[in-house]
């Protein structure tokens, strides 16, 4: 007698190659754009001929904060640094909780890389709950040359133990995107914090829940019983 064959079930849908994510931490996990644009407004107030450096210093938007504070206001570091060291505590990005407990759920290392000195790196992680999310920390003290340089990247990856081809870099600006690129890493855009123009090629990504969508994985149901999980 004929046997009507059993339906076959539909593949599974292929995850992504993906071991690893690195962030940037400026702009991508946490805004700092208002608190640099408070001090270079403290600046000008105490020194109104100060403001023909202000233009350099956003061009250079994504550099040690040393370099970019030179650049502006030669011979002035001493001065000026104060003022955005005593920025105020950092703020999370809306998201950025959720999704990094969401990648740690399916088994990702995660990893930061930052042109930021490494105690200030370490102070912002901290005072935002977001360092035991970091198998590896990288700031401007780690490196010898900061980025677009991918010299961070790799010893980020070397950390973590994983290749090029299998991780995923996101910042938010044009040194994240080179230093991305140079390290043979996949490299998405984070616009989340202020939109901006990306060059032709790479993903951008508006909300930290895009991450999820691109990567084709779900997010994972809230918690029952329990608090509702931090943004």
């Amino acid at each position: 007698m004929h046997m009507a064959a059993h339906p076959t079930a539909p593949p599974p849908r292929a995850q992504p190659a993906l071991d690893a994510v690195i962030f940037d931490f400026d702009g991508t996990l946490v805004a700092t754009r208002s608190a640099d644009e408070s001090a270079v407004g403290a600046l000008v107030a105490a020194d109104p001929t100060a403001a023909t450096g202000v233009a350099t210093f956003w061009a250079h938007d994504g550099e040690p904060i040393l370099r970019r504070i030179e650049l502006a206001w030669p011979g002035r570091s001493a001065e000026v640094l104060p003022l955005f060291e005593r920025q105020g505590q950092p703020r999370r990005h809306p998201g950025i909780t959720r999704l990094l407990r969401e990648l740690e759920r399916r088994g990702l290392a995660m990893a930061v890389v930052s042109s930021r000195r490494r105690q200030a790196l370490d102070q912002g992680l901290e005072s935002t709950r977001l360092r035991p999310h970091f198998r590896a920390v990288v700031g401007l003290d780690d490196v010898r040359e900061p980025k677009p340089s991918p010299e961070g990247l790799r010893l980020a990856m070397s950390t973590l133990g994983v290749t090029p081809d299998r991780t995923l870099y996101i910042g938010d600006n044009d040194l994240d995107v080179e230093a991305g690129h140079r390290a043979g890493v996949t490299v998405w855009r984070a616009v989340w914090g202020i939109p901006r123009v990306s060059p032709n090629g790479v993903v951008l990504l508006h909300r930290p829940a895009d991450v999820m969508r691109r990567l084709h994985l779900p997010a994972a149901p809230p918690a029952t019983g329990g608090r509702a999980p931090s943004p």
